[in-house]
Formats: structure tokens, C-alpha cells, sequence
């Protein structure tokens, strides 16, 4: 069956709605939503809760590996990857929506998009040419990776996109982007916010049905996938009185329960296969993330890795396979060992690696985009 992307957002939602014994046509249904706080220039423990959830969904869906060739090699019938499918469409879309309301929180201003952009390219770029740099010599000389790949295409890795960071180049490409758009006053209304949202849907048709042939330089291709969540995640925190209201709320409810029983049909093969960018994958991913806005989840633990996101997500590829590969080398087979243990240690392994590499100024640099420190 299919595979890719999601988020644990089904259960947080049905377990508090059932739980409280809410009918449809109750206003209560609403009382379980609140709006995340928008203090600007601060940390907002719901939406860096939301973060962690979205980093451990995303290493665990790159654990159990995007085809059956990949991650865990699961096979496609497996409950692994009905759970990798289960989550598809949530996963990053959530990370993509937050990175979106975190812009949003401190947009650009006109005087300073060289500034912000160069500081972009530090942050994203550098590490994603270092890191993929190493991982592909990792998959080189390391017996057991999946994927052996060719010296001579790692000069490609500069301008196409290479495994896990595509995302990297896809999000300085809709840095990019809003830098252009937010500068102009049209864009800073409802009516040009919305009018951008639907041209941004529009690209994504376009890219996905008639660019195809077009090789997928700097990852645009992932970057129209990805746009119209961000610009959702600008939406949530500049227009959340209009966009989640308590009308509009049970409306993305009810919209998100009848895409997710499309989804689980098209599983068991009642309906196509839908891709991600399909209406049914922007659907359940559009309100899922709304809905998880909305739950304002809280918890301490998530919020501490979701502060160590980006560094997870920079170097988890690591300790995923090499999890695996070691595992399978003491003799251990149990693929929800396997699972578990990759997904832990991947996610710890890159706190401590973020730990370390801090400790150097050059390293900092280049490994996280860091400025480096002053003598």
C-alpha cells in the first residue's frame, strides 16, 4: 500500500471529543478548542509542544522508510505501514505550518530581506550541503545502508534535492517567496492572504500535473507542495478569530472525520491510491493542523525536544539506519524493537550531537547555521 508523511492528530481529537460525550449539534463540542496564545517574540509552549510532536513523527516515518526498498523494508500489506500511511498527511504539513506561524510571528520588514534572507541561507543551506555531504559518504562506506549511492552524483546534491533534505531547499525557496510577498502591502490583508493561498494551490496543481518532465531543481517541486501550509500557518496566526471561530472550527471537524474515513477506504482499496497532494491528502492535512492548533496541547516533554527539532531533524537520518543496521547485527529481528529503539535513539543521539556541536564555533557554523561566536 502507500506510505509518506502525518501526525498523531486523529486520537488527540476524537479521545477528548468522545471523551466528554459531545453531540455534533452542541455548541460544547467548540469549549475543548482555544486559540495558542500570539505573543510576539516569544516561545509559545502549544505550538513548541505541536513541534515535538511533528519531529517524532517525522523520524518515525523515515524509521519505518518511505517504500519497502527503504528505513525498516517493511513489507507494503505490514501494520507498519498501514501507521506510516495512517499518518501520511499530517506529518509534514504540521512541521510546515508551524515554521509558517513562526515566521509569522516576526515577518520581514521591507528595509531588512537581504539580512534575512543571507540569514537563511546560513541556517538552511549550509547544514543541508555539510550534512548531506556526509550522509551520502555514510551510505558510501557503511556496510547495511539501503542505498549505495555513486561519487560521481554527489556534485548533483548542489542543486537537486538529496533524501530527507529536499525539505531544506523547498523552505528557503518559500523564504524566498514570502520575502517578496510580505513586503507588499496587499499580501498583509485577508483578501490577499486568501487571494495567494489559492494561487498557491493553483502552482501546486500545475507543478504536479504538467511539470513533471522538468528536472526538480532546489526541490520546487517540494516547495509548491509545501507553500500552502505555510501560508496556512501565517493564516492561523494573523486571522485565527476569522479562521477558527467556533462555526468554522466544526466545520474543519466534520470535514477532517469524513477525510479520514476516505483515507482509511483508499487503504483497504475501496477508493484509488491518493497522493499527498491530492484534495483528499490537503484535506486531511489543511484540517488536521487546524485542529491541532486548536487543542492547544501542553506538555513538557514534547516541548523539550520540539526546542531540539532542528538539529533532530538534521541528523536523525543517522542514527535511524545506524540503529537498524547495528540491531539487526547483534541478532535482534523484532521490527517493533527495531522501531522504538531507532526512533529513541535517533532523537536523542541528535540532541546530544546539537549539545556538543554548539561547544565550537566553527562547528555551529556549519552543522546548524549558527552564527559563530565572537572572540
Amino acid at each position: 500500500m502507500r506510505d509518506r508523511f502525518a501526525a498523531e492528530a486523529y486520537p488527540f481529537v476524537m479521545n477528548r471529543i468522545f471523551y466528554n460525550k459531545l453531540l455534533p449539534t452542541s455548541s460544547s463540542v467548540l469549549h475543548i478548542f482555544s486559540f495558542p496564545s500570539t505573543s510576539v517574540g516569544k516561545k509559545n509552549p502549544y505550538v513548541e509542544t505541536l513541534r515535538g510532536l511533528a519531529i517524532i513523527l517525522v523520524v518515525f516515518g523515515h524509521m519505518i522508510g518511505y517504500t519497502s526498498d527503504g528505513g525498516m523494508r517493511v513489507a507494503d500489506d505490514s501494520i507498519f505501514r498501514y501507521l506510516y500511511y495512517s499518518l501520511e498527511y499530517i506529518r509534514l504539513p504540521l512541521f510546515t505550518v508551524i515554521s509558517g506561524w513562526v515566521y509569522a510571528n516576526k515577518p520581514i520588514e521591507a528595509p531588512y530581506q537581504r539580512k534575512f534572507l543571507k540569514g537563511k541561507f546560513r541556517r538552511l543551506l549550509i547544514p543541508m550541503y555539510v550534512i548531506g555531504t556526509l550522509l551520502f559518504l555514510f551510505r558510501m562506506f557503511v556496510p547495511g545502508t539501503n542505498t549505495k549511492p555513486d561519487l560521481q552524483n554527489l556534485p548533483f546534491n548542489l542543486i537537486l534535492p538529496y533524501d530527507v533534505f529536499w525539505y531544506l531547499f523547498s523552505l528557503f525557496l518559500i523564504f524566498v517567496t514570502i520575502t517578496l510577498l510580505d513586503t507588499r502591502p496587499f499580501f498583509r490583508t485577508i483578501v490577499g492572504w486568501l487571494t495567494t493561498l489559492l494561487c498557491s494551490f493553483i502552482f501546486l496543481f500545475i507543478s504536479e500535473n504538467f511539470l513533471d518532465p522538468i528536472p526538480n531543481v532546489f526541490s520546487f517541486k517540494g516547495a509548491a507542495y509545501l507553500f500552502p501550509y505555510f501560508l496556512i500557518g501565517v493564516g492561523i496566526f494573523r486571522y485565527k478569530e476569522r479562521l477558527l471561530n467556533d462555526k468554522m472550527t466544526f466545520i474543519v471537524l466534520l470535514l477532517f472525520f469524513a477525510s479520514v474515513v476516505i483515507q482509511q477506504m483508499v487503504w483497504f482499496g475501496y477508493f484509488p491510491v491518493q497522493e499527498k497532494h491530492s484534495v483528499l491528502g490537503m484535506a486531511v492535512g489543511i484540517t488536521g493542523v487546524l485542529l491541532l492548533f486548536r487543542l492547544n496541547i501542553k506538555n513538557r516533554v514534547l516541548m523539550w525536544i520540539g526546542g531540539f527539532a532542528y538539529s533532530i531533524f538534521l541528523f536523525h537520518v543517522f542514527f535511524t539506519g545506524g540503529t537498524r543496521i547495528v540491531l539487526l547485527a547483534l541478532g535482534f529481528e523484532n521490527q517493533w524493537i527495531i522501531l522504538t529503539s531507532g526512533v529513541f535513539l535517533a532523537i536523542l543521539f541528535s540532541i546530544l550531537m546539537e549539545t556538543v556541536i554548539r561547544r565550537s564555533s566553527f562547528l555551529q557554523f556549519f552543522l546548524l547555521g549558527l552564527k559563530k561566536n565572537k572572540d
